[in-house]
């Protein structure tokens, strides 16, 4: 949930590679959330009563549903949108950044989310083809985000509704931060005018609402 970045060197691609790190990231970003939605952090001095199996795996498991549309389907409209522009993609998990991004949300209860990054290679974008591949993740967060806002306002509620639109909205919100490897870095070097409003509408949900 990072940067579509270019490589210079040569990737050999490889579906069945590219799916099992897909899975993998899948579930080591569950693993966060759930740590973060829990309030399973080192820091909570209720941590001991509060962490149970029953509890964790609970959470876990409605995590993983909605960390599975949320972050494949982010990744995945990255991959499409940069082969719809002629380009050759595919997702490579970052071992050591998943690593930290456990750690920090048990730690201190904060999702990071940069669990690996779409390559692209075999065609160099241009500046606005990149903007909108980078665009196409978070504002692919952002419809699922509406999506579960739409059922909880038609009276459709639980754990599952609930952490749908808080976790899509933070993907959202953390890769439009235009800083270092995020997708918000090109889309405010493309346009500066959508970034800003792709920006608000996760902050609006987030820190407003």
């Amino acid at each position: 949930m990072e940067e579509v970045k270019y490589e210079k060197i040569k990737i050999k691609s490889n579906k069945f590679k590219e799916s099992k790190e897909l899975i993998f990231a899948w579930i080591a970003i569950s693993i966060c959330f759930t740590f973060v939605l829990g309030d399973f952090n080192i820091f909570n001095k209720n941590l001991i009563s509060n962490f149970n199996s029953i509890n964790f795996f609970t959470l876990l498991g409605i995590s993983l549903i909605v960390t599975g549309s949320s972050f494949i389907l982010h990744e995945l409209a990255h991959k499409y949108t940069a082969i719809y522009f002629g380009a050759k993609a595919q997702f490579m998990m970052w071992k050591k950044s998943l690593l930290f991004s456990i750690i920090l949300a048990f730690i201190l209860g904060f999702v990071f989310v940069a669990p690996g990054a779409v390559y692209i290679f075999g065609k160099r974008l241009s500046l606005k083809e990149d903007g909108i591949v980078s665009l196409a993740g978070p504002i692919t967060n952002i419809l699922i985000g509406f999506i579960f806002v739409l059922l909880a306002m038609f009276g459709i509620t639980g754990a599952v509704i609930s952490y749908g639109i808080f976790i899509n909205f933070w993907i959202a919100f953390f890769n439009l931060i235009p800083f270092g490897p995020l997708d918000g870095k090109k889309i405010l070097q493309w346009n500066p005018i959508i970034w800003i409003i792709m920006t608000a509408v996760p902050v609006l949900f987030l820190f407003v609402l």
